[in-house]
């Protein structure tokens, strides 16, 4: 069996834990042991007797944890050990893997893997998971990036100490708040969708123009530049870096939007490069006073010209936060977050209860950057290129056959040029309906069906087109008109036993008694709705 080991982590401010309680118990269930670094999950509100009820082992020490482990899962990239005098990597030892974030596309995370290659670690990148339908399951990006959108509003809407919805109360009116997004990826539309739904006016901007549709669901306004340099996404679904020319154009616009904007919020990131920088401080100096920045992407340099990386500082009286605010504020959520990740991968690595780094596998040949003491990073373009930039399928382009059509035939293009076949043929059985009930029917029967469509009419714009909001209340009040159709039911029941007209009688009253007795039951439930427990 396998044997994995979590640790402390070491990162200033870091309070996420690799692996939860429940992560754990899940992984023992596949045949994975794992042993835990004593106090490593506290800041996360994860405690060693929770580690220890599940089956897991706690250990005293972090290098008791890489001695024991045959698989060492962190969050953060490695660093040096100030306590022991040891790199990370150095402590997992030769031959072991190391499971991480490592950025391998920046200077830094280059440096990793050459150190992982020297010291003989086989070294897996969470960062860079391909982004296919197959490995949503695993991808940790995803995961933090939502919880990082969604804390963004929640951290503005505590600096900007005003209402982000509209208000209106006695003691005056207030308008909503008008919220700006920058980027529109897992982070960006996550503090849209929060955002809107705490009442604020939202637009948000992104170069690839795939994300419109998304950003409008949410209840966002996408803004759109009138200039023509194609789509902003590269092949595996990122944004890409744009000519110098749309660069101004986007900095003219931003301007023009802090103008009356009260939040911004920005997420633009390019991977393995430095953030570009978007919002300029002229923009900020003209910001109203009390309005609030929210730079997600301070870690890589921010994309406003004065974030400064992990603190919070007010610049005339604009509000400018840098810090990652998933560290601390959502420990716990992060965690078990990233822990289901952790845990779904490793049904990929341990097939058969067997520890396997397997190089054909195109979600682990695309996280794997140092494998048996070589460079494996980057992986082949057949590896992470997708067509999640542009929304298509990977499908073979159909062949053309050099066809000439047949010329429909005059009928065919009078009749069905008109309305398709399945119309004329309903026309014809309605039309045939009304021959007979003319020629046939008593006139007592013809006016009731005239009254019978009239009410059909009158049902459908009065009920059809309710909005669903209102279908409780809807079932409630319909009472009164089930009772109606009750009483005709059994007037209609009154006559001759077994004919027609008695069973239809039945029918109607069965089917109104249903919709009666359901009333009652919604109306009641809505009642304890207002009722205090």
């Amino acid at each position: 069996f396998v044997k994995v080991g979590v640790v402390k982590e070491i990162e200033k401010g870091e309070c996420k834990v690799a692996i939860v309680p429940d992560g754990a118990k899940r992984l023992l269930k596949q045949g994975v042991m794992v042993c835990v670094e004593r106090g490593a999950g506290n800041r996360g509100d994860f405690s060693d007797s929770d580690y220890e009820k599940v089956g897991a082992t706690v250990l005293n020490q972090a290098e008791e944890v890489y001695a024991a482990a045959d698989v060492i899962v962190k969050i953060r990239e490695p660093i040096m050990n100030t306590d022991t005098g040891k790199h990370e990597i150095d402590m997992v030892g030769k031959g072991k893997t190391l499971i991480s974030f490592v950025g391998p596309r920046t200077d830094q995370g280059k440096l990793l893997m050459d150190k992982a290659k020297a010291a003989g670690v086989n070294l897996l990148a969470v960062d860079a998971i391909p982004r296919i339908s197959r490995a949503q399951s695993l991808d940790v990006l995803s995961s933090q990036a939502k919880i990082a959108g969604y804390r963004a509003v929640i951290q503005a809407a505590n600096h900007y100490q005003r209402f982000l919805n509209g208000e209106v109360t006695s003691a005056g009116s207030f308008e909503a708040a008008k919220v700006l997004v920058v980027g529109a990826g897992v982070a960006g539309l996550a503090a849209i969708s929060t955002a809107s739904s705490m009442g604020a006016i939202v637009k948000a901007f992104d170069t690839r123009l795939e994300t419109k549709e998304q950003v409008e669901s949410l209840g966002g306004e996408f803004l759109m530049l009138s200039f023509s340099s194609g789509d902003g996404g590269d092949s595996a679904g990122y944004a890409k870096v744009m000519s110098e020319d749309f660069y101004q154009k986007e900095m003219e616009m931003f301007f023009k939007q802090a103008k009356e904007c009260d939040v911004i919020i920005t997420t633009a990131a390019i991977p393995g490069r430095k953030a570009p920088v978007l919002i300029k401080q002229d923009a900020v100096d003209q910001m109203k006073p009390g309005s609030v920045v929210i730079d997600l992407a301070g870690s890589s340099g921010g994309n406003c010209e004065l974030t400064k990386k992990d603190e919070i500082y007010v610049h005339k009286g604009v509000t400018i936060i840098g810090s990652d605010m998933t560290n601390q504020a959502m420990a716990w959520q992060a965690s078990t977050m990233y822990s289901n990740n952790i845990v779904n991968l490793f049904g990929i690595l341990c097939k058969e209860k067997r520890f396997n780094i397997d190089m054909k596998d195109t979600v682990i040949r695309g996280m794997t950057t140092v494998l048996d003491e070589e460079v494996t990073f980057p992986p082949p373009d057949s590896i992470t290129k997708t067509n999640a930039g542009n929304g298509t399928k990977n499908d073979p382009i159909p062949q053309l056959r050099n066809e000439t059509p047949k010329e429909p035939s005059i009928w065919s293009k009078r009749v069905f040029d008109l309305a398709p076949l399945g119309e004329f043929v309903g026309l014809v059985v309605i039309g045939a309906f009304f021959g007979i009930v003319a020629a046939y029917a008593p006139v007592v029967f013809t006016q009731q069906l005239g009254y019978f469509i009239l009410a059909g009419f009158l049902g459908y714009y009065l009920i059809w087109n309710v909005e669903p909001a209102l279908f409780s209340p809807l079932m409630s009040t319909s009472n009164a008109l089930s009772g109606v159709v009750i009483l005709g039911g059994i007037l209609m029941v009154s006559t001759e036993t077994g004919s027609p007209t008695s069973v239809l009688g039945c029918v109607a009253t069965g089917v109104a008694a249903i919709n009666v007795f359901g009333g009652f039951a919604v109306s009641y439930r809505m009642l304890l709705m207002f009722k205090k427990e």
